[in-house]
């Protein structure tokens, strides 16, 4: 389960807090906020990841595929940090 809570600040900044564990079907509630902010206000959204407990392999590809300067992904626990490093690499290997 995934609790998604959105923040807006200054305007400029979506602050998206997540809490819970990202898999492929809690993932598809994560797109419908990226759907509804979708470039056209220009609006930077931040994943707050400070809550996520644990993330599957599928969830951590599609979150390195929508990470740009637009989408920022902070406060990842140690082992998310990890996954998303090796997936994110040519090889998908550490």
């Amino acid at each position: 389960m995934l609790r998604i809570t959105e923040k807006s600040e200054d305007g400029e900044i979506l602050r998206v807090r997540l809490d819970g564990t990202i898999n492929t079907d809690s993932y598809s509630e994560l797109e419908k906020v990226f759907a509804r902010y979708n470039g056209a206000d220009g609006r930077t959204i931040i994943l707050d990841m400070a809550g996520v407990d644990f993330m599957n392999d599928e969830a951590a590809r599609n979150l390195i595929r929508v990470r740009s300067e637009r989408v920022r992904i902070i406060n990842c626990s140690p082992f998310i940090v990890m996954l998303l490093e090796t997936l994110d690499r040519p090889d998908g290997m550490p």
